[in-house]
């Protein structure tokens, strides 16, 4: 068939066919062979056969519409070939080509065993990380050749596995074996282009901080460092600003990025309310001028019914003048509101190094200044971080009423 110059999808289609016939346990929706037991290759010689599927298998990347099912192949091949002890330079051509789409991907799929002794972690996060590693350096080729010199491009490709890639962190995070190194190598080895917001990365920082309560503080800050407090979303922020588990240092940035960010918003929203007066300046003097016209053509004509389509225009304005000033008074107190709480925040950077960082620093700052916040979690927490938030606040929410 490569002889021939055949079209590479339909190699690969027979090469797919052909392995889940005779190699057992690569399709996981049917872990038995479809042959009968007598007939089931032993264990070289479907290792041969493996090896020889891997061999012929196109270079090129799968076509769109069968990419999907062809990546999720690949991973099963990649799971046999270790249960199988395949060669190295055979796992490593696997790897690559699974490289090549792994936009194509889902968790289950990142999922993979580790079934080696030498590996101490419950899934193979060596292995992934060859693969995302194959996955940039053929998007870099990519962009080379389609002449996209531009580093701050967001690629769709790129996005779509910062997005798994998050999905993947939280995954492992919880495995007691995965050493704080490791997961922070991970956490770094997409470029700031993949996220779009660093919802996902923090919800994985924070499995991870959960499930390691015993690293040390200087551990914990540098874990924590990854996160990009300005991609964070308002709910992710009002989270962290609460979460006992992150670093000292890391809730006061989150806190002065949730400040900043409120106070741009704020300025936006004042910027448009003032831009709006002199169109509304514009739109009365020619409302009037409309107005003087219509009277002078009603005087001629004795049209009742026009003098009072001017009046309705006149009551439309007034009421448009009327929310502009309500609206300018919101603004106002939330103008007045920012400064409090950046005369707050100052006075917390200033005491802060006072403070034991071990023990009752939040108590302490909720005593001194009297900040309190509104417990949100953000929608990518799993479940179990948000009852256990929730049940946390019931327990405490005799001690909020007595402050307040």
């Amino acid at each position: 068939m490569q002889q021939r110059d055949l079209n590479p999808d339909i190699i690969e289609s027979c090469l797919m066919h052909y392995a889940k016939k005779y190699i057992p346990g690569i399709s996981r929706s049917s872990r038995k062979p479809s042959s009968s037991s007598s007939t089931i290759p032993s264990e070289n010689e479907q290792r041969e056969l493996l090896e020889t599927v891997i061999a012929n298998l196109p270079l090129e990347k799968s076509s769109s519409s069968t990419s999907s099912t062809a990546t999720r192949f690949l991973f099963g091949l990649l799971r046999t070939a270790n249960i199988l002890n395949a060669s190295e330079s055979c796992r490593s051509a696997l790897e690559k080509k699974i490289g090549s789409q792994l936009d194509q991907a889902t968790l289950d799929d990142l999922l993979i065993p580790s079934y080696s002794y030498l590996n101490e972690t419950l899934y193979d996060v060596n292995c992934i990380e060859r693969i995302l590693s194959f996955f940039l350096d053929s998007l870099q080729i990519q962009q080379c050749q389609q002449q996209q010199q531009d580093n701050n491009a967001r690629s769709p490709p790129l996005m779509l596995v910062g997005k798994l890639f998050d999905g993947y962190l939280a995954e492992i995070a919880s495995d007691s074996n995965l050493k704080p190194d490791k997961f922070y190598n991970l956490t770094i080895s997409l470029p700031d282009q993949a996220r779009l917001f660093d919802d996902g990365l923090y919800r994985a920082v924070d499995v991870y901080l959960k499930a390691h309560p015993w690293i040390s503080e200087a551990e914990r800050e540098k874990i924590c460092g990854v996160l990009d407090c300005q991609k964070l979303t308002l709910e992710a922020c009002t989270h962290a600003a609460q979460n006992e588990r992150l670093p000292l240092r890391a809730v006061v940035q989150v806190l002065f990025f949730e400040q900043l960010q409120l106070r741009h918003a704020i300025a936006g929203t004042l910027l448009a309310a003032d831009a709006a007066v002199p169109q509304e300046a514009g739109r009365t003097s020619g409302i009037r001028e409309e107005d003087e016209d219509v009277e002078d053509e009603a005087e001629t004509i004795g049209g009742e019914e026009v003098v009072a389509e001017s009046s309705n225009n006149g009551a439309t304005w007034r009421k448009a003048v009327r929310e502009n000033q309500v609206l300018r008074l919101d603004m106002d107190s939330m103008r007045t509101r920012v400064h409090q709480l950046e005369r707050e925040c100052s006075s917390m950077k200033k005491v802060i190094d006072k403070i034991d960082k071990k023990g009752g620093w939040r108590e302490s700052l909720t005593r001194r200044f009297g900040c309190k916040f509104k417990t949100q979690v953000c929608d990518s927490h799993e479940q179990t971080v948000v009852e256990r938030r929730k049940g946390r606040q019931h327990h405490h929410q005799p001690h909020h009423d007595h402050q307040q």
